[in-house]
C-alpha cells in the first residue's frame, strides 16, 4: 500500500477541502514519530521490568508496543537527536483544522486510533483538554512527594496528543499556577525531558509523545525556541473555499450507504497498515541512516533558515518511513524523489508565509528610519513577543540580523560614554554605503 495515495484517495471520496498538501505531512510525522521511537524506546522510564522500578509505586506503562532492546542507530554529535515532527496549524475559524486533527486521532475513526493501545496494539491517541495546567500537563507532587494525579506528557508517552486550540497552552502559561509552562512544554517537545525541581522533591522523567495542535490566526503566538519545535502550516480561508465547504457537507450528507461501508472498510485498512508498519519496523529497526546529496542541496537553499534545516530533515525522515516496502537491519537511505521535493516545497511555502509575516510587520514598520537598539528591542517585544523582553532579544537575531536591509552599527557621535547600537532599517549603513551603491 502506498499511504500517501491512499489517504489522499480516503479524503477525497470522503469530500474533505483543501487538505491535498497538508495530508503528508501528518503521515511524515507519524513515520518519523516512529523513526524517534527506534532509535530511542530502548531506554524507557516507564518499563515494568526495569528492576529500578516498584509497578506497586513508581508509573509504569505494560504492554507498550515501542519499547525494544535494540540499540541506537543514529547519533550525530554522538548524541540522540529526536525527530519528532510536531504539528502546528494556523487559521482562521472554521477553516478546517479541527477536521484535520480528528481524521487521525478521533476515537473511534481516527487513522491511527486504537481502541486497544493499552493493550499493546497501535499507537495511543488522546484530543487534549481545552482547559490545562501545567501541573495537569506535566505534574506535581503532594505531600509524600508522590506524583499527584496522572500528568497527560507522561500518561501519552508515545502517543500522539491533539489539541483543538493551542491558545489553551499559551493561556496557561500566563496564569501564576502555570507560569512554568512555556520552559517545560519546550523541553518536553524538543527532547522528550521533564524536570522540575519542588519542594516535596524532582518531578523526572522523560517522554516522547507527538503533538498536533491548531490555532486561530488572532491567537498565534510562538515563544522564542516553539517555533523551532514545531512545523507551521497555514491554512488560508477564503469566499470561494467557505463556497467548497458547504458544497462538501452537502455531498457528505447525500453518501450512499454502500459508499459509506467502503469507507469504513478502507478506514480499517488504513489503521492496520500503519499499525503493522509499527510492528515490523520495531522488530526489525535500521542498522543507521545515510542522506543523499540532493537532500542537503534543497536543505541548503537560503530559503531554509539554518534552525530550520533539521526539521526539513525530520520530514524526509517520517517520509521514507512510511514507503510501501520498509527493509530493516539495513541503512535508511533518505533519497529525493519528485513526490518528496512537492512535499518539502510546500511545507517550506507555508512556514514562509507563516513565520516571516512578524518580520514583514516589523520591516514596513520601521522602513527606513534608524533606532537605537533598545528602541527595537522594546519594540519586538509589544509587537511580536507579548511583553517578553529577552524572547525579543533572541527574536531580533534569528529574524533581522543577516536581512539585507536591516543592520546594525555603532553611530560616529563625540561624547564620553557607551555610544549604544543603532539599528538601521531599509538604507546602508555608513560602513556600507559602497558595497549598497554597487548592488543597486
Amino acid at each position: 500500500m502506498n499511504i500517501f495515495d491512499e489517504v489522499n484517495n480516503f479524503v477525497t471520496r470522503n469530500h474533505y477541502v483543501d487538505v491535498a498538501d497538508k495530508i503528508p505531512v501528518f503521515i511524515c510525522s507519524i513515520g518519523s514519530h516512529l523513526f524517534n521511537a527506534l532509535n530511542k524506546c530502548s531506554r524507557c522510564d516507564f518499563d515494568p521490568d526495569d528492576p529500578l522500578l516498584d509497578p506497586d509505586v513508581d508509573f509504569t506503562i505494560d504492554n507498550c508496543p515501542l519499547r525494544h532492546n535494540h540499540m541506537p542507530f543514529y547519533t550525530p554529535m554522538s548524541q540522540l537527536p529526536d525527530t519528532r515532527i510536531h504539528i502546528l496549524m494556523r487559521g482562521a475559524k472554521g477553516s478546517g483544522k479541527s477536521v484535520l486533527i480528528n481524521l487521525f486521532l478521533a476515537e473511534g475513526t481516527g487513522l491511527i486510533h486504537s481502541t486497544n493501545a493499552d493493550l499493546g496494539h497501535g499507537y495511543k491517541t488522546m484530543m487534549g483538554a481545552n482547559s490545562i495546567t501545567e501541573a495537569g500537563m506535566f505534574g506535581s507532587l503532594n505531600d509524600l512527594g508522590e506524583i499527584a494525579g496522572r500528568p497527560i506528557a507522561r500518561e501519552m508517552c508515545g502517543g500522539f496528543l491533539g489539541f483543538e486550540e493551542f491558545s489553551s497552552m499559551s493561556d496557561a502559561s500566563k496564569k501564576d499556577h502555570s507560569l512554568d509552562m512555556k520552559n517545560q512544554l519546550l523541553t518536553s517537545l524538543d527532547n522528550g525531558r521533564v524536570q522540575k525541581a519542588l519542594k516535596m522533591g524532582w518531578v523526572q522523567y522523560t517522554t516522547r509523545y507527538t503533538m498536533w495542535a491548531a490555532t486561530q490566526p488572532a491567537r498565534f503566538e510562538l515563544d522564542s525556541g516553539l517555533d523551532r519545535r514545531f512545523f507551521i502550516i497555514d491554512i488560508e480561508m477564503t469566499p470561494e473555499k467557505e463556497l467548497k465547504f458547504k458544497q462538501a457537507q452537502h455531498k457528505q450528507a447525500n453518501m450512499t450507504r454502500e459508499t459509506r461501508i467502503e469507507l469504513a472498510a478502507k478506514n480499517i485498512e488504513i489503521r492496520e497498515w500503519i499499525q503493522h508498519r509499527m510492528f515490523e519496523a520495531v522488530a526489525n529497526p535500521p542498522s543507521g541512516i545515510l542522506f543523499d546529496d540532493d537532500i542537503a542541496e534543497w536543505i541548503d537553499r537560503p530559503s531554509v533558515r539554518s534552525y530550520e534545516a533539521d526539521l526539513f530533515r525530520r520530514l524526509a525522515i517520517g517520509y521514507h518511513m512510511m514507503q510501501p516496502t520498509y527493509r530493516g537491519n539495513v541503512p535508511l537511505v533518505i533519497t529525493m524523489d519528485d513526490t518528496l521535493r512537492g512535499i518539502l516545497s510546500q511545507s517550506l511555502t507555508q512556514r514562509r508565509r507563516v513565520m516571516d509575516a512578524d518580520t514583514e510587520l516589523i520591516k514596513t514598520t520601521f522602513w527606513m528610519q534608524d533606532l537605537s537598539k533598545s528602541q527595537v528591542v522594546k519594540e519586538v517585544s509589544r509587537m511580536v513577543t507579548n511583553g517578553d523582553y529577552q524572547s525579543a532579544k533572541r527574536w531580533i537575531v534569528e529574524n533581522l540580523q543577516g536581512q539585507s536591509w536591516y543592520s546594525e552599527y555603532e553611530p560616529d557621535v563625540k561624547r564620553r560614554g557607551r555610544k549604544g547600537v543603532t539599528c538601521r532599517f531599509g538604507h546602508p549603513t555608513p560602513s556600507n554605503e559602497i558595497e549598497w551603491g554597487l548592488k543597486q
